[in-house]
């Protein structure tokens, strides 16, 4: 969801805007992952749990199964009609091209509205859609969603137009209004694996400032799962959060970054909850001087920050998605509803996760490309799954 977001403004925002909250008390912990494992977590650190996580996600992720075998075959000539949470968002553009790959493979087509991520834009991309009368609407990314046109998405449900949103909820998230089904994000698993990176590469002396974005759909799921994983498995840990909205990100964050880390030089972790907000997180880390100490762990397994892991030490762990998957899950999904099968209920897909460390993210490609490193099996197993010849 929310990758590869690119804004260009700097600003200053002072020490005494950051408003943190401190949720969990640290007993001690040192100034960079290394010193914090000497100061350490002790013999009472214990990594079982989080080591299983780690090892399990760190491999080739294996394709599952998210429903019962249906005819395809319906859906060939239909249309389904895309609205992105914004067209320059390029994380939503390559779920919209593997989905635009997918339904090809079916015979659908897709139609894609520009828009800029004005919540107004989308409305007009509403308009639109029920207007052209598509097979299908589909929301693409973590901010959109139809409780910001509930008329117009009412409107659609009354014209016969069924609404998928993708990647907007967690699994353990209530569908949104009007939606007939659903491709859900695994935020909560996403967010506890960063967690699980963090206790480890610390020996469960993470003193962690936790980035947050509160108008993404799923952002509850994920600081929920992070609290849980930091209670269940590093009480003693510290944990900060700090909100940014999207808009601010190139704005505020930097500036909060350095001041978190000046105000307390024992900090040194920072969880950035998406990991494009790590391209103002580094410069944070760098004008603190405390390169080499403060280290990222993140969420989304963006190209460029994959890159940033190959060529420095800063960010050690990105838990990545396989967003060519992702494009065949939203086609299963209309396939489903549009054949008459009825749709996978709680929208969970089995969106392939796999945790990118220094260790493996050489086969995400050099540099790395999205959806490479999480294999290829899915593809032809889909096919199979709706009744189509593989190739």
């Amino acid at each position: 969801m929310l990758s590869g977001t690119s804004m260009k403004r700097m600003a200053t925002v002072g020490a005494a805007a950051l408003m943190l909250t401190v949720v969990a008390a640290c007993s001690s912990g040192g100034s960079s992952s290394g010193d914090a494992a000497a100061a350490g977590g002790g013999a009472s650190c214990d990594l079982t749990a989080v080591n299983a996580a780690l090892d399990k996600y760190s491999a080739v992720p294996e394709y599952k199964e998210p429903g019962p075998a249906f005819d395809m075959s319906k859906a060939a000539g239909k249309t389904i009609f895309n609205i992105q949470e914004s067209s320059a968002n390029p994380f939503t553009q390559a779920l919209t091209t593997s989905m635009t790959q997918a339904a090809e493979k079916v015979g659908m087509k897709v139609v894609d509205y520009p828009n800029q991520g004005d919540h107004t834009q989308w409305i007009q991309g509403m308009n639109a859609a029920i207007a052209q009368k598509p097979d299908a609407i589909t929301l693409t990314g973590g901010t959109i969603s139809p409780t910001y046109f509930q008329p117009q998405a009412a409107a659609a449900k009354a014209a016969g137009i069924p609404i998928i949103t993708v990647l907007n909820e967690d699994l353990t998230q209530p569908q949104g209004p009007e939606v007939t089904a659903r491709v859900a994000q695994p935020y909560d698993l996403a967010a506890r694996l960063s967690a699980d990176f963090v206790i480890k590469d610390t020996n469960c002396a993470g003193n962690v400032l936790v980035l947050t974005s509160k108008e993404v759909i799923g952002s509850p799921a994920s600081i929920d799962a992070i609290n849980d994983e930091f209670k269940k498995y590093c009480p003693n840990c510290k944990l900060t959060f700090q909100n940014v909205s999207v808009p601010d990100w190139s704005t505020q964050i930097t500036n909060i970054v350095r001041s978190a880390i000046q105000t307390d030089p024992n900090l040194n972790y920072v969880v950035p909850l998406y990991d494009s907000m790590s391209q103002f997180v580094v410069p944070g880390i760098q004008l603190a001087g405390a390169t080499g100490k403060v280290h990222i762990s993140t969420f989304n397994g963006t190209p460029f920050v994959l890159k940033m892991m190959q060529d420095a030490d800063v960010v050690r762990m990105d838990v990545g998605e396989n967003p060519a998957q992702v494009g065949y899950a939203v086609v299963d999904q209309v396939g489903r509803i549009i054949s008459g099968a009825g749709p996978i209920a709680s929208g969970d897909e089995g969106i392939q996760l796999r945790v990118f460390t220094k260790t493996n993210v050489a086969e995400a490609g050099n540099p790395p490309e999205l959806g490479k490193g999480y294999g290829d099996s899915f593809a032809d197993s889909y096919l199979k799954l709706w009744g189509k010849a593989a190739g």
